[in-house]
């Protein structure tokens, strides 16, 4: 019977004898959907899944019926509901059913004090407005999770308007808002914020200035080596790390000098990625490695060895 009415639904047609754009439902259908909870699960579920997989009226059809039948209010209804998953689970639905008239409910659970249903609500109010829905970050007291993170811009893939708010974000005094607007900068090349960035890297949280120094390979100017190349004693082996794998793309012949010091370092990791790093600036960077005083000891000598043939691949 479900499966029979989302068909129903997804290939339905607007008539002129019916204004409201009703789809047809059987009265046992009806009864079902009042009297037997199990029924009415299952059929939520299964209209779910099909709004996943629709597009274009055939989900605007799927949203109708939804609406329709009533489903809505059980949601708003679960909302209330002291059991987090089931709030969870609520938020998770209207977002999926695209019941955007239904913000306000959602929107006050972007700042709850469980991690799962805060997640479902920032990714509703992203799924229903795109980076406006963002506007949460701006109260925000609880991290936003890494993996928070990584579903949020999933979201904003879908989307390719302009927004601004993050120069605002990256003064948060929320760390995980700053490293997420960051990313933000960084993925959307957003280079008019090079020089906020750089402030970032004075922050005295590690994550922050490691995102920082991430970002900074995305939006980048004839400057930003040097700053980094002056951040580099000073950082621990994680951002070392980071630093070097950035400068990979942007190092100068100018940056060879201090990276040759650099292939002393007994780190394994690091001393292949400065390597790596000298040979990807150009002829002058390989040579300056080939002709390093440790050049035919081990393990720089394996290390060139791999680099040549990485290049001639």
């Amino acid at each position: 019977m479900a499966n029979l009415l989302i068909r129903k639904a997804i290939f339905y047609e607007e008539t002129e004898d019916d204004p409201a754009n009703n789809i047809p439902i059987t009265s046992r259908t009806k009864r079902l959907l009042l009297k037997n909870s199990h029924f009415r699960k299952l059929l939520t579920d299964e209209l779910l899944n099909a709004k996943k997989n629709v597009s274009g009226s055939s989900a605007e059809n799927l949203k109708h019926l939804y609406i329709q039948l009533g489903l809505h209010q059980y949601a708003l209804a679960e909302l209330k509901n002291y059991k987090w998953y089931i709030k969870a689970q609520a938020i998770q639905e209207l977002s999926i059913m695209g019941l955007k008239e239904n913000l306000t409910s959602v929107y006050r659970f972007t700042n709850n004090a469980n991690e799962l249903v805060r997640m479902e609500a920032q990714i509703a109010v992203v799924n229903f407005y795109g980076f406006e829905g963002l506007r949460f970050l701006d109260v925000i007291s609880h991290p936003v999770t890494e993996w928070q993170q990584i579903q949020l811009l999933h979201e904003l893939s879908h989307t390719t308007e302009n927004f601004s708010g993050i120069e605002k974000w990256l003064k948060s005094e929320n760390k995980t808002v700053v490293a997420f607007a960051l990313k933000l900068a960084g993925n959307y090349h957003r280079f008019e914020l090079h020089d906020s960035i750089v402030e970032c890297l004075e922050d005295l949280d590690p994550n922050v200035r490691l995102q920082a120094i991430i970002s900074l390979g995305e939006i980048y100017t004839d400057k930003t080596s040097e700053i980094l190349i002056s951040r580099y004693l000073i950082e621990d082996i994680k951002h070392q790390m980071a630093i070097v794998k950035v400068l990979q793309n942007i190092a100068t012949n100018d940056d060879i000098p201090i990276l040759l010091d650099q292939l002393n370092n007994e780190n394994a990791a690091l001393k292949l990625m400065v390597a790596r790093t000298l040979a990807k600036i150009g002829a002058d960077g390989f040579k300056s490695l080939q002709h390093h005083y440790q050049a035919q000891q081990y393990p720089l000598a394996e290390i060139i060895a791999q680099i040549k043939n990485e290049l001639a691949l």
